[in-house]
């Protein structure tokens, strides 16, 4: 006569698949981690349009990045805010900021 599963077998079962669920997910982060951190340092300081270098300039007491290959110009969080200063002025400030 053939034994009787034992009760606890699917218990184990199952915490050995969450588990080895659980290592796989911490593996796809920290792969998906190395990569962002490739990605970041391949295009670190590029210019989205032309892949030329950005090159940081005072501009109204505050730093912009701009390229000198293709004239964009890259503003890091808060410093549009800082530019404009009031809200009927930011048309103004943006022309002045692309004449540069």
């Amino acid at each position: 006569m053939p034994k009787p599963p034992r009760p606890e077998v699917p218990y184990f079962e199952k915490q050995d698949l969450i588990k080895r669920q659980k290592i796989a997910e911490a593996k796809r982060k920290t792969l998906a981690k190395e990569e962002r951190e490739r990605l970041r340092n391949l295009h670190w300081r590029k210019c989205g349009n032309c892949g030329m270098e950005f090159e940081e300039i005072s501009f109204k007491g505050e730093t912009i990045h701009k390229c000198f290959g293709c004239g964009s110009v890259l503003l890091l969080p808060g410093t549009l805010e800082n530019l404009c200063g009031e809200e009927k002025r930011i048309m103004e400030t943006l022309l002045d900021l692309f004449k540069f």
